[in-house]
């Protein structure tokens, strides 16, 4: 499994691309920038699907070009972030001068500890996260721990946002601090991959 990491040149968000060699798909963690995704993948490869760790606009930016692009691609997230999807002020595109409404209606509802297969012997398990914002997903997948803006190192999670909860994100946090071992690799929202998780601050 390769983990390959997409930062929007301007929102700084990351987007995360997990592929397998031998298959011809891959799947996301968020979409923010979709045009450096298109960049970094194969031209035979499909996108199956999209794990969204929440739905502010800069971790959905590109989101209705994905899905123009692959019709078929699946969008997995929290029962309220694809609430959130379908209104640009829920998401605060809206204020950003660059409304985001989701224009496509494949979508699966995910919830704690559900598991998913991604490729032959891997599977990603989901972690309810919420503090940044009440529909905030964690993902583990082996030693990769996608963590969204509920857990980025060396950074204060923000709550100040509609929907930011200080006292769920402190949950949250211990919760993600419980799946941390030393060979977890973090991969946060924004700012570089923390390859050293018995280092949580």
């Amino acid at each position: 499994m390769i983990v390959q990491q997409i930062v929007h040149p301007s929102f700084t968000s990351n987007t995360y691309i997990i592929s397998n060699p031998i298959e011809d798909y891959v799947w996301l963690v968020d979409i923010g920038n979709f045009e450096g995704v298109m960049e970094q993948i194969a031209d035979n490869k499909r996108i199956n699907g999209v794990f969204l760790t929440h739905y502010h606009y800069d971790h959905i930016y590109g989101i209705n070009k994905l899905v123009n692009k692959f019709p078929n691609c699946q969008i997995y997230a929290s029962p309220h972030t694809i609430e959130g999807l379908y209104s640009a002020k829920m998401n605060l595109s809206f204020y950003h001068e660059t409304p985001i409404i989701f224009e496509g209606d494949k979508y699966s509802f995910l919830k704690e500890n559900d598991k998913l297969n991604l490729f032959p012997n891997i599977c990603l398990e989901v972690i309810e996260t919420p503090g940044h914002n009440s529909g905030c997903l964690s993902f583990k997948v082996g030693d990769y721990l996608f963590t969204g803006d509920s857990y980025i190192p060396n950074n204060d999670v923000v709550t100040k946002l509609k929907g930011g909860n200080k006292e769920a994100s402190k949950l949250s946090l211990e919760k993600i601090k419980s799946k941390i071992t030393p060979q977890t690799i973090i991969c946060p929202g924004h700012f570089a991959i923390q390859k050293y998780g018995n280092k949580m601050e």
